[in-house]
Protein backbone atom coordinates (compact mmCIF):
# COMPACT_ATOMS: atom_id res chain seq x y z
CA UNK A 1 0.00 0.00 0.00
CA UNK A 2 1.59 2.89 -0.77
CA UNK A 3 0.11 6.79 -1.73
CA UNK A 4 -1.05 6.47 -5.10
CA UNK A 5 -3.69 3.97 -6.00
CA UNK A 6 -1.97 2.88 -8.97
CA UNK A 7 1.03 0.87 -7.20
CA UNK A 8 -1.43 -0.48 -4.69
CA UNK A 9 -4.00 -1.92 -7.88
CA UNK A 10 -0.97 -3.44 -8.74
CA UNK A 11 -0.47 -4.94 -5.62
CA UNK A 12 -3.76 -6.38 -5.49
CA UNK A 13 -2.96 -7.75 -8.48
CA UNK A 14 0.35 -9.76 -7.14
CA UNK A 15 -2.22 -11.04 -4.52
CA UNK A 16 -5.07 -12.04 -7.18
CA UNK A 17 -3.10 -13.53 -9.77
CA UNK A 18 -3.38 -17.13 -8.52
CA UNK A 19 -7.05 -16.90 -8.98
CA UNK A 20 -7.42 -16.51 -12.32
CA UNK A 21 -9.90 -19.11 -14.27
CA UNK A 22 -11.68 -19.64 -10.81
CA UNK A 23 -15.12 -18.79 -9.72
CA UNK A 24 -15.47 -17.39 -6.30
CA UNK A 25 -19.01 -15.45 -4.82
CA UNK A 26 -17.84 -11.63 -3.93
CA UNK A 27 -18.40 -10.39 -0.22
CA UNK A 28 -19.03 -7.00 0.99
CA UNK A 29 -16.73 -5.39 3.27
CA UNK A 30 -19.37 -2.86 5.50
CA UNK A 31 -18.08 -0.49 7.87
CA UNK A 32 -18.89 1.50 10.62
CA UNK A 33 -17.45 4.41 12.29
CA UNK A 34 -18.12 4.70 16.12
CA UNK A 35 -16.62 6.28 18.92
CA UNK A 36 -18.16 5.10 22.58
CA UNK A 37 -20.02 2.58 20.65
CA UNK A 38 -21.98 4.81 18.90
CA UNK A 39 -21.98 6.18 14.92
CA UNK A 40 -23.45 9.50 16.49
CA UNK A 41 -21.95 11.85 19.27
CA UNK A 42 -22.45 15.28 21.03
CA UNK A 43 -18.55 16.78 22.73
CA UNK A 44 -17.22 20.16 24.12
CA UNK A 45 -15.55 22.39 21.95
CA UNK A 46 -11.68 21.14 21.35
CA UNK A 47 -12.59 18.19 22.76
CA UNK A 48 -10.25 14.46 21.71
CA UNK A 49 -12.61 12.23 20.01
CA UNK A 50 -11.26 8.47 20.21
CA UNK A 51 -13.05 6.53 16.67
CA UNK A 52 -13.09 3.07 15.94
CA UNK A 53 -12.92 1.88 12.10
CA UNK A 54 -15.24 -1.03 12.54
CA UNK A 55 -15.19 -3.85 9.63
CA UNK A 56 -17.75 -7.05 9.15
CA UNK A 57 -17.07 -9.19 5.73
CA UNK A 58 -21.19 -9.39 4.36
CA UNK A 59 -20.84 -13.34 3.88
CA UNK A 60 -18.72 -16.85 4.96
CA UNK A 61 -18.41 -17.83 1.68
CA UNK A 62 -14.87 -16.83 2.48
CA UNK A 63 -11.58 -17.36 5.26
CA UNK A 64 -11.41 -14.22 6.41
CA UNK A 65 -10.18 -10.14 5.61
CA UNK A 66 -6.54 -10.41 3.75
CA UNK A 67 -6.02 -6.78 2.95
CA UNK A 68 -7.99 -3.58 2.97
CA UNK A 69 -7.18 0.22 2.64
CA UNK A 70 -9.47 3.16 2.98
CA UNK A 71 -9.66 7.20 2.95
CA UNK A 72 -10.65 9.28 5.93
CA UNK A 73 -12.33 12.55 5.56
CA UNK A 74 -13.75 15.11 8.34
CA UNK A 75 -14.54 18.32 6.68
CA UNK A 76 -13.47 21.15 8.93
CA UNK A 77 -11.39 19.43 10.70
CA UNK A 78 -7.36 17.91 10.08
CA UNK A 79 -6.64 14.22 10.54
CA UNK A 80 -3.92 12.99 12.00
CA UNK A 81 -2.39 10.02 11.19
CA UNK A 82 -3.96 6.68 12.78
CA UNK A 83 -3.27 4.68 15.48
CA UNK A 84 -0.93 1.32 14.86
CA UNK A 85 -2.84 -1.80 15.75
CA UNK A 86 -2.88 -3.42 19.03
CA UNK A 87 -4.97 -6.62 18.78
CA UNK A 88 -3.27 -9.57 17.53
CA UNK A 89 -5.48 -9.91 14.72
CA UNK A 90 -4.83 -6.29 13.33
CA UNK A 91 -0.96 -6.76 13.86
CA UNK A 92 -0.85 -8.68 10.89
CA UNK A 93 -1.80 -6.40 8.57
CA UNK A 94 0.69 -4.05 9.80
CA UNK A 95 4.95 -4.23 9.84
CA UNK A 96 7.14 -6.29 10.17
CA UNK A 97 3.98 -9.09 10.11
CA UNK A 98 1.77 -7.60 7.38
CA UNK A 99 2.76 -4.88 4.91
CA UNK A 100 1.63 -0.95 4.67
CA UNK A 101 0.99 2.23 3.49
CA UNK A 102 5.12 3.15 3.48
CA UNK A 103 3.96 6.17 5.97
CA UNK A 104 2.48 3.31 8.20
CA UNK A 105 -0.48 1.49 8.83
CA UNK A 106 -2.32 4.73 10.26
CA UNK A 107 -2.23 6.53 6.59
CA UNK A 108 -0.64 9.03 4.63
CA UNK A 109 -2.05 12.50 5.79
CA UNK A 110 -2.62 14.62 2.47
CA UNK A 111 -3.70 17.70 3.61
CA UNK A 112 -6.88 17.61 6.04
CA UNK A 113 -7.39 13.64 5.21
CA UNK A 114 -6.13 10.54 5.49
CA UNK A 115 -5.06 8.29 2.27
CA UNK A 116 -5.06 4.30 2.40
CA UNK A 117 -5.25 3.22 6.16
CA UNK A 118 -4.52 -0.26 6.59
CA UNK A 119 -2.43 -3.16 5.41
CA UNK A 120 -2.36 -6.30 3.97
CA UNK A 121 -1.73 -10.36 5.41
CA UNK A 122 1.30 -11.95 4.38
CA UNK A 123 -0.56 -14.27 2.33
CA UNK A 124 1.71 -14.67 -0.47
CA UNK A 125 3.95 -16.40 2.56
CA UNK A 126 7.06 -14.13 2.18
CA UNK A 127 10.57 -15.99 3.01
CA UNK A 128 12.83 -13.77 0.68
CA UNK A 129 12.19 -10.24 1.95
CA UNK A 130 12.63 -8.65 5.48
CA UNK A 131 8.80 -7.62 5.43
CA UNK A 132 6.18 -9.39 5.98
CA UNK A 133 7.30 -12.10 8.46
CA UNK A 134 3.86 -12.86 10.09
CA UNK A 135 1.45 -15.92 9.47
CA UNK A 136 -2.02 -15.32 8.18
CA UNK A 137 -4.93 -15.44 10.70
CA UNK A 138 -8.17 -16.61 9.46
CA UNK A 139 -11.61 -15.67 10.00
CA UNK A 140 -10.76 -11.80 10.36
CA UNK A 141 -14.40 -9.84 10.08
CA UNK A 142 -16.50 -12.74 9.33
CA UNK A 143 -20.08 -12.05 9.77
CA UNK A 144 -20.85 -11.87 13.73
CA UNK A 145 -17.71 -11.37 14.86
CA UNK A 146 -17.03 -7.59 13.30
CA UNK A 147 -13.26 -6.36 13.76
CA UNK A 148 -12.14 -3.11 14.80
CA UNK A 149 -10.04 -2.61 12.18
CA UNK A 150 -8.40 1.29 12.67
CA UNK A 151 -8.71 3.01 15.87
CA UNK A 152 -7.79 7.13 15.80
CA UNK A 153 -8.36 10.28 17.54
CA UNK A 154 -9.59 13.74 16.24
CA UNK A 155 -9.34 16.70 18.02
CA UNK A 156 -12.73 18.89 17.80
CA UNK A 157 -12.56 22.41 16.55
CA UNK A 158 -13.60 25.04 18.99
CA UNK A 159 -16.75 26.01 16.44
CA UNK A 160 -20.34 24.53 17.50
CA UNK A 161 -21.47 22.58 15.04
CA UNK A 162 -21.54 19.12 12.87
CA UNK A 163 -18.84 17.05 11.65
CA UNK A 164 -18.71 14.14 10.13
CA UNK A 165 -15.50 11.31 9.92
CA UNK A 166 -16.53 9.18 6.83
CA UNK A 167 -14.29 6.70 4.62
CA UNK A 168 -14.03 6.28 1.05
CA UNK A 169 -12.07 4.59 -1.98
CA UNK A 170 -12.67 0.63 0.06
CA UNK A 171 -10.52 -1.18 -1.46
CA UNK A 172 -10.38 -5.07 0.29
CA UNK A 173 -9.22 -8.60 -0.34
CA UNK A 174 -10.51 -11.62 1.38
CA UNK A 175 -8.79 -15.09 1.48
CA UNK A 176 -10.53 -17.82 -0.83
CA UNK A 177 -12.89 -20.07 0.79
CA UNK A 178 -11.35 -23.60 1.77
CA UNK A 179 -7.39 -22.38 1.47
CA UNK A 180 -5.14 -23.37 3.39
CA UNK A 181 -2.12 -21.16 2.92
CA UNK A 182 -0.64 -24.39 0.25
CA UNK A 183 1.35 -23.01 -1.58
CA UNK A 184 0.07 -19.49 -0.59
CA UNK A 185 -3.33 -18.09 0.38
CA UNK A 186 -5.19 -17.13 -2.37
CA UNK A 187 -7.25 -14.15 -2.56
CA UNK A 188 -10.25 -12.53 -4.08
CA UNK A 189 -11.45 -8.84 -4.30
CA UNK A 190 -14.29 -7.93 -1.69
CA UNK A 191 -16.48 -4.99 -2.59
CA UNK A 192 -17.01 -2.01 -0.69
CA UNK A 193 -20.17 -2.28 1.01
CA UNK A 194 -21.98 -0.11 3.21
CA UNK A 195 -20.34 2.61 5.46
CA UNK A 196 -22.11 4.31 8.63
CA UNK A 197 -19.67 7.50 9.26
CA UNK A 198 -19.25 9.06 12.78
CA UNK A 199 -21.25 12.43 13.21
CA UNK A 200 -19.41 14.36 15.70
CA UNK A 201 -22.03 17.45 17.19
CA UNK A 202 -20.08 20.09 19.26
CA UNK A 203 -22.02 21.76 21.56
CA UNK A 204 -20.97 24.63 23.30
CA UNK A 205 -24.06 25.45 25.16
CA UNK A 206 -26.41 23.13 26.60
CA UNK A 207 -29.84 23.32 28.74
CA UNK A 208 -31.97 21.38 31.05
CA UNK A 209 -35.30 22.05 29.38
CA UNK A 210 -36.41 24.14 26.03
CA UNK A 211 -39.65 24.81 27.24
CA UNK A 212 -41.26 27.33 30.57
CA UNK A 213 -44.45 27.46 31.38
CA UNK A 214 -44.93 30.81 32.67
CA UNK A 215 -48.29 30.16 34.17
CA UNK A 216 -46.48 27.77 36.81
CA UNK A 217 -42.69 29.12 36.76
CA UNK A 218 -39.30 27.09 37.01
CA UNK A 219 -35.94 27.39 36.92
CA UNK A 220 -33.77 26.97 32.96
CA UNK A 221 -30.21 25.66 34.28
CA UNK A 222 -27.30 27.22 30.87
CA UNK A 223 -24.75 25.14 30.81
CA UNK A 224 -21.70 26.99 29.16
CA UNK A 225 -19.15 24.54 28.10
CA UNK A 226 -16.06 27.03 26.34
CA UNK A 227 -13.53 23.70 26.25
CA UNK A 228 -10.49 23.22 28.23
CA UNK A 229 -8.57 25.92 26.40
CA UNK A 230 -10.68 28.58 27.82
CA UNK A 231 -10.56 27.82 31.06
CA UNK A 232 -10.61 31.10 33.01
CA UNK A 233 -11.85 34.13 30.86
CA UNK A 234 -14.59 35.83 30.62
CA UNK A 235 -18.17 34.70 29.52
CA UNK A 236 -21.45 36.27 28.48
CA UNK A 237 -24.68 35.10 27.68
CA UNK A 238 -26.80 36.62 24.85
CA UNK A 239 -30.28 36.36 23.49
CA UNK A 240 -32.67 36.78 21.04
CA UNK A 241 -36.21 37.08 20.18
CA UNK A 242 -36.07 37.64 16.69
CA UNK A 243 -34.36 34.31 15.59
CA UNK A 244 -30.96 32.81 14.78
CA UNK A 245 -30.14 33.74 11.01
CA UNK A 246 -28.29 35.42 10.31
CA UNK A 247 -26.68 36.13 13.26
CA UNK A 248 -24.11 38.82 12.75
CA UNK A 249 -20.40 38.42 12.78
CA UNK A 250 -18.14 39.16 16.10
CA UNK A 251 -13.95 39.25 15.30
CA UNK A 252 -14.65 36.83 12.40
CA UNK A 253 -16.84 34.58 14.42
CA UNK A 254 -20.94 34.24 13.60
CA UNK A 255 -23.03 34.34 16.57
CA UNK A 256 -26.50 32.72 15.74
CA UNK A 257 -28.15 35.50 17.26
CA UNK A 258 -30.22 38.51 15.53
CA UNK A 259 -29.81 41.37 17.06
CA UNK A 260 -33.06 43.06 18.62
CA UNK A 261 -34.52 44.87 21.90
CA UNK A 262 -33.60 41.56 23.99
CA UNK A 263 -30.27 41.16 22.81
CA UNK A 264 -29.64 44.83 23.54
CA UNK A 265 -31.37 44.32 27.16
CA UNK A 266 -29.02 41.14 28.10
CA UNK A 267 -25.70 42.83 26.57
CA UNK A 268 -26.32 46.11 28.83
CA UNK A 269 -27.50 44.40 31.85
CA UNK A 270 -26.13 41.20 32.57
CA UNK A 271 -26.37 38.88 35.29
CA UNK A 272 -30.68 41.32 35.84
CA UNK A 273 -33.28 39.02 37.04
CA UNK A 274 -34.63 36.63 35.98
CA UNK A 275 -31.55 36.00 34.86
CA UNK A 276 -27.99 34.82 37.20
CA UNK A 277 -24.51 34.51 35.96
CA UNK A 278 -24.94 36.28 32.36
CA UNK A 279 -21.64 36.79 32.74
CA UNK A 280 -18.67 35.54 34.79
CA UNK A 281 -15.61 33.64 34.24
CA UNK A 282 -15.19 30.31 33.28
CA UNK A 283 -13.78 27.67 35.70
CA UNK A 284 -10.84 25.29 35.83
CA UNK A 285 -12.30 22.99 33.17
CA UNK A 286 -13.73 25.96 30.78
CA UNK A 287 -17.31 25.75 31.91
CA UNK A 288 -19.84 28.03 33.72
CA UNK A 289 -23.47 27.69 34.06
CA UNK A 290 -26.38 30.44 33.77
CA UNK A 291 -29.70 30.29 35.66
CA UNK A 292 -32.97 31.82 34.45
CA UNK A 293 -35.90 31.49 37.41
CA UNK A 294 -39.34 32.77 36.09
CA UNK A 295 -41.47 33.28 38.97
CA UNK A 296 -45.27 31.49 38.88
CA UNK A 297 -47.74 34.02 36.48
CA UNK A 298 -44.89 35.64 35.59
CA UNK A 299 -45.01 37.93 31.96
CA UNK A 300 -48.34 36.34 30.96
CA UNK A 301 -48.00 38.13 27.67
CA UNK A 302 -45.07 36.49 26.18
CA UNK A 303 -46.71 32.84 25.65
CA UNK A 304 -45.58 31.38 22.39
CA UNK A 305 -42.71 33.44 22.28
CA UNK A 306 -39.14 31.43 21.37
CA UNK A 307 -36.01 33.12 22.59
CA UNK A 308 -33.40 31.70 21.82
CA UNK A 309 -29.72 31.71 24.02
CA UNK A 310 -25.95 31.33 22.94
CA UNK A 311 -22.68 33.20 24.58
CA UNK A 312 -19.37 34.08 23.37
CA UNK A 313 -16.00 34.14 25.31
CA UNK A 314 -13.18 36.90 25.35
CA UNK A 315 -10.03 36.38 26.25
CA UNK A 316 -9.65 40.78 27.08
CA UNK A 317 -8.95 41.49 23.86
CA UNK A 318 -11.30 40.26 21.00
CA UNK A 319 -13.94 36.96 21.19
CA UNK A 320 -12.58 34.23 20.83
CA UNK A 321 -15.53 31.82 20.95
CA UNK A 322 -19.14 31.50 19.44
CA UNK A 323 -21.49 28.95 20.96
CA UNK A 324 -24.34 27.16 19.18
CA UNK A 325 -28.07 28.66 20.31
CA UNK A 326 -30.48 27.00 22.30
CA UNK A 327 -34.27 27.72 22.14
CA UNK A 328 -36.40 28.59 25.02
CA UNK A 329 -40.29 28.83 24.34
CA UNK A 330 -42.50 30.46 26.50
CA UNK A 331 -45.59 28.29 27.67
CA UNK A 332 -49.00 29.67 29.06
Amino acid sequence: IIPNREPMNRLTSLLTVCALGATASASDLNLSIEASGQNAVTVSPGEIVTYNVVGELSDSLNEGLALFAIDLTMPGVTLTQAGAPVSTNMQQFNLPLGLTNPAGFGGTQTGATLKQVGGMQNTFKNTFAPVPTGSVITGIAQPGTPETLVSGQVQMPTASGTYVLDASNVLANVIRQGQTGIPAWFVDKANAGNVTPLTVTVEALSANTNTLSLSAGGTINLTLDGGASNAGKVYLLLGSASGTAPGFMVDGLNLPLNVDGFFTYLLNFPNAAPYSGSLGFLNCFGVGSTTINVPPGSFPSLAGLTLNHAFVVHNGINVVLTSNAQSLTLLP
